[in-house]
């Protein structure tokens, strides 16, 4: 360490080191305090990322609700369940539309006929060698038929068939244990009509018959009076942006769609909850304390008061030539509260919602056609310059206080090489002091020695 020599005092019995740590350690001082201060700017820097943060959520918040694909969020009720379910999606038509479920959709099968059946399914039923063909929609596969065929190995084969247009294949037991009791089934993959199983060239000794057959294999509805026919009963090509899922045959239910208020509202509880956390977070770190004597983070700093300000008077002004009912937030529930916090009345703004959407959608998104930007545009915007990473208020603070914090640093730097060179310059001549003292010390010793000597002779 610059400025301490280990045996400094040792010939002069003097604690010549012990004086230069003294010294210095008053001169280091200054730079003490310039490090308090460094560690003050560092909290500060710590308080803007928290401040940022929270009000990058208010910000998504009322991102969310400047948008007007928000409030096309709708929800759908089936009145009968048990008959149908249905879901629905954004901008579908709010309504209401009476729906018969006559038939449900369903798979084609086939089965080998009983006189034709098999005692086991390891039986022979290949006629000679050719194939089995089968067909669905129009595309045909088929599969070897040797002499040698079981009826296991025929249904492995067509459930294995690369080419397989959508059917699968399996072995039935009747269970009365007969010469014919097995036999295979049939049964395609997909309902309705078109994909209906068609039988080709059978090189086996099984004769198929359609069990449930083609003609009414379609699902049969009928909407607000309408006559409908579709091969699956997932329907989703009739009532725009609904998909109707038929659960059972016959039965009537009623579909309603609805706007969704309620996840409307949830996200304005959610920016106001956000709202909220930001501005109870810069308030508590503004404050001075006068008993201890501390300051918040941000006190003193008045970038924080203008902004939160500027974001209180956003959501308390009024926006003239909307032309709904509501011109204002106060209008659907909104209250300020004397700390500066927000306050929600949930009943006034659902009853907002369930009576006139359009007009909530209004206030908070605007009328681009009138280039009138609502409250949560307006915010939106507001908090886009305040929280963005280059060149936005908070980031302006950041870098400003990155320079001071590195300006100290460089005073700090400076005075530590100052002093040390000070130090350095300062023991050297403490060492030339102990060594001069040291020299004074034996002429003096070897003088009393001599005195001594003399006065002893002298006697």
């Amino acid at each position: 360490m610059a400025g301490s020599v280990s045996t400094l005092g040792a010939g002069s019995n003097m604690d010549l080191q012990g004086i230069i740590d003294k010294l210095k350690a008053a001169d280091q001082v200054p730079i003490t305090n310039i490090k308090a201060q460094q560690l003050q700017y560092k909290d500060q820097l710590a308080e803007f990322e928290t401040v940022n943060t929270k009000l990058l959520a208010v910000k998504n918040n009322a991102l969310d609700l400047s948008l007007d694909t928000t409030f096309l969020a709708r929800q759908v009720t089936s009145s009968q369940s048990s008959v149908l379910t249905a879901t629905v999606s954004s901008g579908a038509s709010v309504g209401t539309s009476t729906v018969h479920v006559g038939r449900l959709a369903k798979q084609n099968s086939w089965k080998s006929t009983d006189l034709t059946g098999v005692a086991k399914a390891d039986a022979v039923v290949g006629a000679g060698i050719g194939s089995f063909a089968y067909t669905v929609n129009g595309k045909t596969s088929s599969v070897v038929v040797s002499a040698a065929t079981t009826l296991q190995q025929l249904s492995d084969a067509i459930n294995n068939d690369t080419n397989n247009p959508g059917v699968t294949a399996s072995v039935r037991d009747d269970g009365l244990g007969t010469l014919t009791s097995f036999s295979l089934v049939l049964v395609s993959k997909e309902t309705g009509d078109a994909n209906a199983v068609t039988i080709g060239t059978n090189n086996t000794t099984l004769v198929m018959e359609q069990v449930q057959a083609k003609g009414v294999l379609d699902a049969q509805v009928t909407i607000n009076s309408l006559d409908y026919q579709r091969a699956s009963n997932t329907i989703s090509d009739i009532l725009s942006g609904v998909t109707l899922n038929l659960e059972s045959a016959p039965g009537d239910s009623t579909i309603k769609i609805t706007s969704d208020t309620g996840s409307v509202k949830d996200k304005i509880v959610a920016m106001v909850d956000a709202y909220n956390a930001a501005m109870k977070e810069i308030a508590d770190n503004s404050k001075y304390d006068s008993e201890t004597k501390v300051a918040g983070s941000l006190s003193g700093i008045s970038t924080f008061r203008t902004m939160t300000s500027q974001m209180n008077q956003t959501l308390l002004t009024s926006i003239n030539g909307l032309g709904g009912a509501y011109s204002n937030m106060t209008d659907i529930g909104l209250s300020f509260n004397r700390d500066g916090t927000a306050s929600l009345d949930q009943t006034v703004l659902g009853a907002a919602l369930e009576s006139n959407p359009e007009d909530v959608q209004r206030l908070l998104v605007g009328d681009t056609a009138k280039g009138i930007d609502g409250v949560a545009t307006q915010l939106n915007a507001q908090l886009r310059d305040i929280t963005k990473p280059s060149r936005g208020v908070i980031s302006n603070e950041k870098d400003r206080v990155d320079q001071t914090i590195q300006r100290l640093n460089d005073q700090i730097e400076t005075m530590t090489t100052r002093l040390n060179s000070k130090y350095d310059l300062l023991t050297k001549q403490f060492v030339q002091l102990d060594t001069l003292l040291s020299s004074f010390q034996k002429q003096g010793d070897f003088l009393t020695a001599q005195i001594a000597s003399l006065t002893a002779s002298k006697n």
